[in-house]
């Protein structure tokens, strides 16, 4: 009788074993491709969803800054949108990536900048070298908006703003993008993607 207890006990404990390690490596989330535009008499706007792939090409052999894997205990991870912004105005025009809000049902959720990106490597993956990281910190100096973000009169900028939230297997997210030209209040401009994991 206490040998087939701990029969069973022992199955339950290896089955647990197997579950958590599926939840932990089971393979990531990916989101389709989807552009949206914007277009008025002051800005053409055009927001992308940057796939994981793409993300991984553009890092080659070194590991992207911008894939983080969800875990079982932290579900989130980063969601990368491109803004390609033509200014067609003669005033200059701009905004701070911290104004950038992304909404995902109630919740919200707002922009990491590169520094913070950066700090999130350094606390949390120790396997990866020092001539990798400095490699993965110009990947984010390359590629995103800067906290400031200036865009000239007649002028065109180009980048990456990066999110980090729990992605749901369905439904639809929304960016709102303010943007402040020749006036003390901004225009709002507003992406909503739907999208599917796939």
């Amino acid at each position: 009788m206490r040998s087939t207890g701990k029969h069973i006990f022992l199955s339950l404990l290896i089955l647990t074993g197997f579950l958590f390690l599926s939840c932990t490596t089971s393979a990531p989330p990916r989101y389709e491709s989807t552009t949206k535009m914007i277009q008025d008499e002051k800005f053409n706007i055009q927001a992308r969803i940057v796939t994981r792939e793409e993300l991984e090409k553009q890092a080659g052999r070194t590991p992207s800054p911008f894939v983080i894997e969800p875990g079982l205990f932290d579900p989130r991870e980063y969601v990368v949108i491109e803004l390609i912004i033509n200014n067609k105005t003669d005033n200059p025009a701009g905004f701070e990536i911290k104004d950038l809000e992304m909404r995902l049902g109630a919740g919200y959720y707002y922009t990491k900048n590169s520094f913070q990106i950066m700090q999130y490597w350094e606390n949390h993956d120790e396997d990866i070298n020092s001539a990798d990281k400095q490699r993965m910190k110009t990947i984010t100096e390359r590629y995103m908006l800067d906290r400031k973000v200036q865009i000239p009169d007649k002028g065109l900028k180009r980048g990456y703003v990066v999110f980090l939230s729990k992605m749901p297997k369905y439904g639809e997210m929304t960016i709102l993008l303010p943007i402040f030209g020749g006036g003390y209040k901004p225009d709002f401009y507003e992406f909503t993607f739907p999208f599917t994991r796939f």
